[in-house]
Protein backbone atom coordinates (compact mmCIF):
# COMPACT_ATOMS: atom_id res chain seq x y z
CA UNK A 1 0.00 0.00 0.00
CA UNK A 2 1.15 3.56 -0.73
CA UNK A 3 2.20 5.81 2.39
CA UNK A 4 0.04 8.48 2.20
CA UNK A 5 0.85 11.60 1.57
CA UNK A 6 0.15 15.33 3.53
CA UNK A 7 1.14 18.91 3.39
CA UNK A 8 3.22 20.08 7.15
CA UNK A 9 6.10 21.31 8.43
CA UNK A 10 9.32 20.03 8.97
CA UNK A 11 10.95 21.40 12.59
CA UNK A 12 14.53 19.99 13.84
CA UNK A 13 13.95 16.45 13.18
CA UNK A 14 10.37 16.23 13.33
CA UNK A 15 7.25 16.89 11.12
CA UNK A 16 3.77 18.34 12.12
CA UNK A 17 0.39 18.06 10.66
CA UNK A 18 -2.20 20.92 11.29
CA UNK A 19 -5.54 22.51 10.23
CA UNK A 20 -7.36 21.21 7.17
CA UNK A 21 -4.31 18.58 6.62
CA UNK A 22 -4.76 17.35 10.47
CA UNK A 23 -8.64 16.58 9.80
CA UNK A 24 -7.39 14.93 6.36
CA UNK A 25 -4.95 12.66 8.30
CA UNK A 26 -7.53 11.43 10.96
CA UNK A 27 -10.09 10.73 8.28
CA UNK A 28 -7.39 8.63 6.31
CA UNK A 29 -7.04 6.83 10.28
CA UNK A 30 -3.72 8.07 10.62
CA UNK A 31 -2.21 6.73 14.09
CA UNK A 32 0.82 6.66 16.31
CA UNK A 33 3.70 4.34 14.77
CA UNK A 34 1.64 5.35 10.85
CA UNK A 35 4.47 5.64 8.53
CA UNK A 36 4.22 9.19 6.29
CA UNK A 37 5.01 11.60 3.52
CA UNK A 38 5.20 15.22 4.18
CA UNK A 39 5.38 17.45 1.53
CA UNK A 40 6.34 21.10 2.91
CA UNK A 41 5.92 22.84 -0.66
CA UNK A 42 9.36 24.54 -0.16
CA UNK A 43 10.60 21.50 -2.38
CA UNK A 44 10.66 18.85 0.25
CA UNK A 45 9.14 15.63 1.16
CA UNK A 46 10.00 13.78 4.44
CA UNK A 47 9.23 10.21 5.59
CA UNK A 48 8.39 10.33 8.92
CA UNK A 49 6.44 8.36 11.62
CA UNK A 50 4.12 9.37 13.97
CA UNK A 51 4.77 9.78 17.80
CA UNK A 52 2.11 11.92 18.79
CA UNK A 53 -1.93 13.09 18.15
CA UNK A 54 -3.13 15.95 19.70
CA UNK A 55 -6.39 17.94 19.16
CA UNK A 56 -4.70 20.44 16.86
CA UNK A 57 -2.02 18.88 15.43
CA UNK A 58 -0.04 15.48 14.52
CA UNK A 59 3.16 14.98 15.13
CA UNK A 60 6.16 12.62 14.07
CA UNK A 61 9.65 12.17 13.46
CA UNK A 62 11.50 12.41 10.49
CA UNK A 63 12.91 9.06 9.09
CA UNK A 64 14.67 10.33 6.06
CA UNK A 65 14.56 12.63 3.07
CA UNK A 66 12.46 11.48 0.13
CA UNK A 67 14.76 12.16 -3.46
CA UNK A 68 12.16 13.50 -5.55
CA UNK A 69 12.91 15.77 -8.77
CA UNK A 70 11.47 18.69 -9.50
CA UNK A 71 9.05 18.76 -12.77
CA UNK A 72 11.61 20.02 -15.62
CA UNK A 73 9.02 20.66 -18.52
CA UNK A 74 6.73 23.72 -17.95
CA UNK A 75 3.45 23.41 -19.69
CA UNK A 76 1.37 26.75 -19.27
CA UNK A 77 -2.28 26.09 -20.49
CA UNK A 78 -4.16 28.80 -21.89
CA UNK A 79 -7.57 27.77 -21.53
CA UNK A 80 -10.20 29.74 -23.05
CA UNK A 81 -13.23 29.53 -20.83
CA UNK A 82 -16.31 27.71 -21.65
CA UNK A 83 -19.93 28.84 -20.93
CA UNK A 84 -20.22 26.09 -17.75
CA UNK A 85 -17.26 26.66 -15.28
CA UNK A 86 -18.02 23.36 -13.58
CA UNK A 87 -16.35 22.38 -16.87
CA UNK A 88 -13.16 23.06 -16.10
CA UNK A 89 -13.98 21.96 -11.99
CA UNK A 90 -13.49 18.45 -13.40
CA UNK A 91 -10.16 19.32 -15.26
CA UNK A 92 -8.52 20.55 -12.77
CA UNK A 93 -7.65 17.43 -11.16
CA UNK A 94 -6.13 16.06 -14.49
CA UNK A 95 -4.05 18.37 -15.89
CA UNK A 96 -2.57 18.70 -12.55
CA UNK A 97 -2.02 14.77 -12.19
CA UNK A 98 -0.44 15.66 -15.42
CA UNK A 99 2.53 17.98 -14.81
CA UNK A 100 0.43 21.11 -16.04
CA UNK A 101 2.66 23.93 -14.63
CA UNK A 102 -0.07 27.23 -14.87
CA UNK A 103 -3.66 27.24 -15.96
CA UNK A 104 -4.50 30.70 -17.49
CA UNK A 105 -8.09 31.72 -17.84
CA UNK A 106 -8.54 33.49 -21.17
CA UNK A 107 -11.94 35.01 -22.60
CA UNK A 108 -12.07 35.00 -25.79
CA UNK A 109 -15.09 36.22 -28.45
CA UNK A 110 -16.78 32.80 -27.51
CA UNK A 111 -16.56 33.42 -23.76
CA UNK A 112 -19.98 34.03 -22.50
CA UNK A 113 -18.66 33.90 -18.63
CA UNK A 114 -17.31 37.31 -17.04
CA UNK A 115 -14.20 37.91 -15.54
CA UNK A 116 -15.84 38.29 -12.02
CA UNK A 117 -17.32 34.92 -12.67
CA UNK A 118 -14.06 33.22 -13.07
CA UNK A 119 -12.24 34.83 -10.12
CA UNK A 120 -15.17 33.36 -8.21
CA UNK A 121 -14.16 30.09 -9.25
CA UNK A 122 -10.28 30.25 -8.99
CA UNK A 123 -10.48 29.72 -5.04
CA UNK A 124 -12.22 26.18 -5.82
CA UNK A 125 -10.13 25.59 -8.73
CA UNK A 126 -6.58 26.49 -6.54
CA UNK A 127 -7.76 23.89 -3.72
CA UNK A 128 -8.58 21.23 -6.37
CA UNK A 129 -4.90 21.59 -6.97
CA UNK A 130 -3.64 21.77 -3.49
CA UNK A 131 -5.16 18.65 -2.84
CA UNK A 132 -4.53 16.61 -5.80
CA UNK A 133 -0.51 17.19 -5.27
CA UNK A 134 -0.74 14.46 -2.34
CA UNK A 135 -2.70 12.15 -4.94
CA UNK A 136 -0.14 12.08 -7.77
CA UNK A 137 3.06 13.51 -5.52
CA UNK A 138 4.09 16.62 -7.33
CA UNK A 139 6.30 18.65 -5.53
CA UNK A 140 3.90 21.86 -6.39
CA UNK A 141 0.40 22.71 -6.66
CA UNK A 142 -0.71 23.71 -10.08
CA UNK A 143 -0.98 27.49 -10.55
CA UNK A 144 -3.98 28.90 -11.34
CA UNK A 145 -3.35 32.68 -12.68
CA UNK A 146 -5.84 35.64 -13.09
CA UNK A 147 -7.87 35.68 -16.43
CA UNK A 148 -7.03 37.12 -19.28
CA UNK A 149 -8.11 38.32 -22.74
CA UNK A 150 -6.31 37.06 -25.58
CA UNK A 151 -4.65 40.60 -26.58
CA UNK A 152 -3.27 40.83 -23.72
CA UNK A 153 -1.70 37.23 -23.62
CA UNK A 154 2.36 37.16 -22.64
CA UNK A 155 3.29 33.94 -23.61
CA UNK A 156 6.93 32.75 -22.57
CA UNK A 157 7.14 29.51 -23.67
CA UNK A 158 10.23 27.95 -26.62
CA UNK A 159 7.42 26.30 -28.34
CA UNK A 160 3.73 27.88 -28.75
CA UNK A 161 0.80 25.87 -29.81
CA UNK A 162 -2.52 26.64 -30.59
CA UNK A 163 -4.82 23.93 -31.48
CA UNK A 164 -7.38 24.74 -34.01
CA UNK A 165 -10.19 22.58 -35.44
CA UNK A 166 -9.57 24.31 -38.93
CA UNK A 167 -5.84 23.53 -39.14
CA UNK A 168 -5.83 20.33 -40.99
CA UNK A 169 -2.23 19.93 -42.18
CA UNK A 170 0.14 20.55 -39.23
CA UNK A 171 0.67 17.70 -36.47
CA UNK A 172 2.78 18.33 -33.11
CA UNK A 173 4.41 14.73 -34.01
CA UNK A 174 6.61 17.52 -36.56
CA UNK A 175 8.36 18.85 -33.56
CA UNK A 176 9.42 14.92 -32.23
CA UNK A 177 12.86 15.02 -30.90
CA UNK A 178 13.07 19.13 -30.17
CA UNK A 179 13.73 20.22 -26.95
CA UNK A 180 12.02 22.53 -24.84
CA UNK A 181 11.69 22.96 -20.88
CA UNK A 182 8.57 25.68 -21.36
CA UNK A 183 5.97 25.07 -23.43
CA UNK A 184 2.75 27.11 -24.42
CA UNK A 185 -0.21 25.94 -24.68
CA UNK A 186 -4.11 27.12 -26.00
CA UNK A 187 -6.88 25.75 -26.50
CA UNK A 188 -10.25 26.99 -27.34
CA UNK A 189 -13.69 26.69 -25.84
CA UNK A 190 -16.99 25.84 -27.12
CA UNK A 191 -17.18 27.97 -30.62
CA UNK A 192 -13.54 27.22 -30.89
CA UNK A 193 -11.65 30.69 -32.14
CA UNK A 194 -12.52 33.27 -34.42
CA UNK A 195 -9.72 34.06 -37.54
CA UNK A 196 -8.70 37.17 -35.76
CA UNK A 197 -7.99 35.61 -33.02
CA UNK A 198 -5.56 33.27 -34.84
CA UNK A 199 -4.03 35.96 -36.69
CA UNK A 200 -3.38 37.46 -33.19
CA UNK A 201 -1.77 34.51 -31.87
CA UNK A 202 0.26 33.99 -34.57
CA UNK A 203 1.90 37.43 -34.19
CA UNK A 204 2.66 36.03 -30.38
CA UNK A 205 4.13 33.09 -31.96
CA UNK A 206 1.96 30.20 -31.34
CA UNK A 207 1.30 27.92 -34.32
CA UNK A 208 -2.04 26.15 -35.16
CA UNK A 209 -1.73 22.56 -34.70
CA UNK A 210 -4.17 19.72 -35.34
CA UNK A 211 -5.34 17.53 -33.02
CA UNK A 212 -6.36 14.74 -35.25
CA UNK A 213 -9.89 14.96 -38.01
CA UNK A 214 -12.56 14.71 -35.32
CA UNK A 215 -13.71 18.39 -33.54
CA UNK A 216 -12.91 17.11 -29.80
CA UNK A 217 -14.89 18.11 -26.93
CA UNK A 218 -12.95 21.19 -25.17
CA UNK A 219 -12.31 18.73 -22.17
CA UNK A 220 -10.95 16.04 -24.45
CA UNK A 221 -8.96 18.54 -26.56
CA UNK A 222 -7.25 19.34 -23.10
CA UNK A 223 -6.24 16.08 -22.39
CA UNK A 224 -5.55 15.08 -26.07
CA UNK A 225 -2.92 18.16 -26.27
CA UNK A 226 -1.15 17.71 -22.64
CA UNK A 227 -0.09 14.28 -23.49
CA UNK A 228 0.90 14.77 -26.65
CA UNK A 229 3.41 17.84 -25.30
CA UNK A 230 4.63 15.68 -22.39
CA UNK A 231 4.97 12.65 -25.20
CA UNK A 232 6.84 14.71 -27.63
CA UNK A 233 8.96 16.91 -25.24
CA UNK A 234 9.31 15.41 -22.22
Amino acid sequence: MAIPRFIGKEENGYIFIEGDEYHHAKVRRVRVGSTVEINDLQGNVYKAKITDIQKKYIKGVVLEKVVQEEEKLKINLYLCMPNHLSKVDDLIESISELGVYSLIPVISKYTAVKEKDILKKSKKWEKIAFNSIKQCKRLFPLKIEKPTKIDNIKPEGEYRFVFYEKEKEKKLKEYFGKKGEKIDLLIGAEGGLTQEEILKLKTLGFETISLGKNILRMETAVITAVCQVRFIFD
